[in-house]
């Protein structure tokens, strides 16, 4: 199987008409040749050094990420930096890297559906019943709970250090919402407000937008932005299943999110 035979399969599961224009230049293939044949994948939130590193450890050649690597655009390769140290590793072991962002959020079976999938919803819905360019919260029904409770199976659910909590502890909740990642801009939160959600999880809340969501009695528990990796478990299974690939799929060890809370 080559590198191609992946990128059609994935390209039919999560079209880059999902991704947002911004994402367009930055997601596909990044890194290497779509005529390389596959020994193995690693799956992976970023790309870095330690999991470039990982890659070649373990004799994959297919590197895919959620998160682009090349967001900005590169005047300039210096061996030296840490973006030059790892292209040119890659280059030098004839490793490709695919990326999949906001398409992966959105699409069936991606970020969003999976991180819904954990969260102790009754039943799922999406927006107008959607799978469309930015519409990306899951949310419907929990068991009816304080707030305090509900922050702490989460935290459970997600294996995290902690979590912050914004609203009164003691409140009872019984309708949630997620999005995965930086979720927490005016428009999302509009979002969980109009669909009714008592309590929105999500990552890297800002204060002023903690506090418009306060103004509105919408609840919010922060998670932090590696929880994303969650869909890469799923897709492990799907690449097996759907493409024969037993064996021949891993999901990265290294912890690309350096933010732990202490408690």
């Amino acid at each position: 199987m080559y590198v191609k035979d992946v990128i059609n399969y994935f390209e039919k599961r999560f079209p880059k008409s999902l991704a947002e224009d911004f994402d367009q230049p930055r997601i596909g293939l990044v890194i290497g040749s779509k005529n390389i044949v596959i020994n193995k994948i690693l799956l992976t939130l970023d790309l870095t050094n330690e999991v470039v590193d990982e890659a070649i450890k373990e004799k994959a050649n297919l590197i895919i990420s959620h998160h682009p690597y090349i967001f900005e655009p590169l005047y300039n390769i210096d061996f030296d930096s840490e973006k030059g140290k790892v292209i040119r590793k890659m280059f030098a072991n004839n490793i490709s890297l695919y990326a999949m962002h906001t398409n992966l959020d959105v699409g069936k079976g991606g970020v969003n559906d999976v991180l819904a999938s954990k969260i102790y919803l009754k039943d799922v819905n999406i927006i107008n019943n959607e799978i469309a360019k930015g519409n990306y919260l899951r949310y419907g029904n929990i068991e009816k709970q304080t707030l305090k409770e509900y922050a702490l199976k989460i935290k459970e659910a997600f294996h995290l250090t902690g979590v912050r909590v914004i609203g009164d502890l003691n409140k009872e909740i019984s309708k949630a919402g997620i999005v995965g990642g930086s979720g927490a801009h005016p428009s999302d939160i509009d979002n969980a407000i109009s669909c009714q959600c008592d309590c929105y999880i999500t990552g890297e809340v800002k204060l002023n937008m903690a506090q418009e969501a306060k103004i509105h009695g919408l609840n919010i528990i922060e998670v932090n932005h590696g929880i994303e990796k969650e869909v890469f478990y799923n897709l492990k299974e799907e690449l097996i299943n759907d493409l024969s690939l037993k064996d021949k799929v891993i999901v990265s060890n290294v912890q690309t999110d350096p933010i732990i809370v202490l408690q």
